[in-house]
């Protein structure tokens, strides 16, 4: 609602005072779930056409709001291709002339996304041998750090550096370093403060739960952020148990992100059932099946994650 309000108040401005016409609207990397649909209504109301283009579970409700929906989903794909990927392919579409340009943006996308989708191998190789597949964890890395510092501000100039598309490869190159110094020194700080505090268990369905309180026994207003931390504490779970399944939930006080290796769930149809099995709860969110975040009251915080591990102990491995 935030952003659609402000972007509407933008678009109706320069339509009285300039002329201009009312925009169609694209969303990237969101727009596919119930949560929006509050923000797309406003723009019916206005005769704004929406196209999506998306990788996350898509709820069917949407579409009547849409011109148009791209969404892996719909032709029996998952978020492992990624929206970063998508966007690249309709640009070679709408402008041809980028490709070479452009031909690494998906590389990049899938490391940041954490993609294991057999597309990412397909894009790494059109990306080499400029690229290495550590060159585009490095930039997605950078990508992430500096995005958080600009944090609505979209940087177009910063960003184009990081991506090597500003025309100076050499101050890429410097830039991209950079960044990857200062996000892996905020990382591995962060980290090592949170370690000690993680509680464990083991699940009913025999998957490794790990816990950590992100509002307690982190560095609040710094990156990396909750969600980010709750992802590299993960990762680390991950390589200490290889093989098995294993669910890190990062909390604070009304809000729980979940990361997931190995364990089958659906976090938008839990987010459905918490969502009417807990009243008073305020319960929202959700992500991809097995990547997502939730939404509650603080007041209702121990039922929501009592009630949530409980479903993560019941999905099958």
């Amino acid at each position: 609602i935030e952003d659609v309000t402000r972007d509407l108040d933008f678009a109706l401005k320069d339509n009285a005072r300039y002329g201009q016409k009312m925009p169609m609207i694209l969303l990237m990397d969101n727009g596919s779930t119930d949560e929006d649909i509050p923000s797309l209504k406003v723009t019916r109301i206005y005769g704004l056409p929406v196209m999506v283009v998306d990788h996350h579970h898509p709820d069917e409700s949407v579409d009547e709001y849409l011109i148009a929906h791209v969404n892996p989903y719909h032709v029996g794909g998952d978020y492992g291709i990624t929206a970063g990927m998508l966007g690249t392919e309709i640009a070679r579409l709408v402008n041809p002339a980028v490709e070479s340009q452009i031909r690494h943006l998906p590389a990049i996308a899938g490391a940041g996304d954490r993609s294991e989708a057999p597309e990412r191998a397909h894009y790494l190789a059109l990306a080499a041998p400029e690229y290495s597949e550590e060159d585009c964890q490095d930039i997605a890395l950078a990508l992430d750090y500096e995005q958080f510092w600009l944090r609505f501000s979209d940087g177009r100039e910063i960003v184009k550096d990081i991506l090597n598309l500003g025309g100076d490869p050499g101050r890429h190159e410097q830039f991209v370093n950079l960044l990857v110094e200062e996000a892996n020194r905020a990382i591995d700080e962060q980290v090592e403060v949170i370690m000690p505090h993680i509680k464990s268990q083991i699940l009913a369905n025999g998957a490794h739960l790990f816990m950590l309180d992100v509002e307690l026994f982190a560095h609040r207003f710094t990156f990396p952020p909750p969600g980010k931390t709750s992802g590299e504490v993960h990762d680390r779970l991950v390589r200490e148990h290889p093989g098995a399944p294993v669910v890190t939930l990062g909390f604070g006080p009304d809000f729980v992100v979940l990361r997931s290796r190995g364990v089958m769930m659906n976090i938008p149809r839990m987010v459905r059932e918490l969502h009417t099995e807990i009243v008073g709860g305020g319960v929202s969110g959700g992500g991809h099946l097995v990547v997502g975040s939730i939404k509650f009251v603080e007041g209702m915080r121990e039922a929501v994650l009592d009630s949530l591990i409980r479903k993560i102990g019941e999905a099958p491995i």
